[in-house]
């Protein structure tokens, strides 16, 4: 696989955030942080993890930097807003959902992108597993899978190398129509983690592939 430098945009600066960005950053790539409180938390960890290697600010910085990528690490809650409210920054970018709405009926927000920025190349990615398993993919010399969906087009090849610097295995199951699949994977992980105590360094390995 063919690699490139990317610029990419991350809206949300929590764990998965962060997790993400470094192993983005390791690979050379640029990184702008995008968070409702440029002055919080999450932004005082972003400076003191990354320093100089990457910036942070609003969500309107970010997407400002003209991103070829955009990962979507916000609560599941607010995506629909950002994604009407930036809109026009949004539209014809490669767009990462990694967010869950939690507690409702469809955990993704790709349907609200398709509505409001119908040129992005959507993708659901990241949602299923914690953020531990991106921090440390190996377990026991076993390279864990990340599952993920979405366009199916050249902009695949950039989605792939992204999990692929992760230390994931990409499995793709599909076009956008597979989100539901995507949000049922996530749920096997919240009821192993959450519902049966398992620890939260808990990732999937699909075998014959």
């Amino acid at each position: 696989m063919e690699r490139r430098a990317l610029v990419i945009a991350v809206l949300g600066a929590g764990n998965i955030g962060r997790t993400l960005g470094k192993k983005w950053s390791q690979a050379g790539h640029e990184l702008h942080f995008g968070v409702s409180d440029p002055a919080g938390k999450n932004a005082q960890l972003v400076h003191a993890e990354f320093g100089d290697h990457a910036t942070v600010g609003t969500i309107e910085d970010a997407l400002q930097k003209q991103p070829d990528v955009v990962l979507i690490a916000l609560p599941g809650l607010v995506v629909e807003e950002v994604a009407q409210q930036y809109a026009s920054r949004l539209d014809g970018r490669i767009i990462i959902d990694a967010a869950n709405r939690v507690g409702e009926d469809s955990m993704h927000n790709l349907g609200h992108f398709q509505r409001h920025t119908p040129q992005a190349q959507l993708y659901r990615a990241f949602n299923s597993l914690g953020w531990e398993n991106f921090a440390e993919p190996n377990f026991e010399g076993i390279q864990a899978d990340l599952f993920y969906c979405g366009t199916d087009g050249t902009t695949r090849v950039t989605v792939e190398q992204l999990i692929s610097e992760v230390g994931l295995r990409p499995v793709y199951l599909g076009g956008v129509d597979k989100a539901g699949v995507m949000d049922a994977v996530a749920s096997l992980w919240f009821a192993l983690v959450f519902g049966q105590k398992k620890p939260r360094h808990l990732a999937f390995k699909v075998l014959g592939i």
